[in-house]
């Protein structure tokens, strides 16, 4: 359960969403592609350039409150979440149906 918003993220970039806006815990967000995150150990945090304090946040990610996908300039974000969905959909449905489709294969 603790790697939820990294299971998360990691389907949305498989969708071709790799850069997300995270939810931290001090309740500020940030964006961050999923290029700018490293494992450590098997904790997958995010590089998160903290421009006030000069520095680079590692925010390990499972640690973040929510996930979301920035909407492009000028769309809004209500219209926008059916992009969104369209792209989850197509990723994720073909992966279901494949699995479907093995199923019976692995029951008989």
């Amino acid at each position: 359960m603790a790697d939820l918003i990294t299971d998360i993220w990691e389907g949305m970039k498989e969708a071709g969403m790799p850069e997300v806006m995270l939810f931290l815990a001090d309740g500020s967000a940030s964006r961050c592609h999923w290029d700018e995150t490293a494992l450590i150990g098997s904790v997958r945090v995010a590089l998160l350039a903290d421009q006030d304090r000069k520095i680079v946040r590692i925010v390990p990610v499972h640690d973040c409150k929510g996930i979301g996908v920035a909407s492009p300039k000028g769309t809004d974000p209500a219209g926008y979440r059916s992009v969104v969905q369209v792209k989850l959909n197509e990723r994720f449905r073909s992966a279901q149906a494949e699995e479907a489709e093995l199923e019976p294969a692995r029951s008989g």
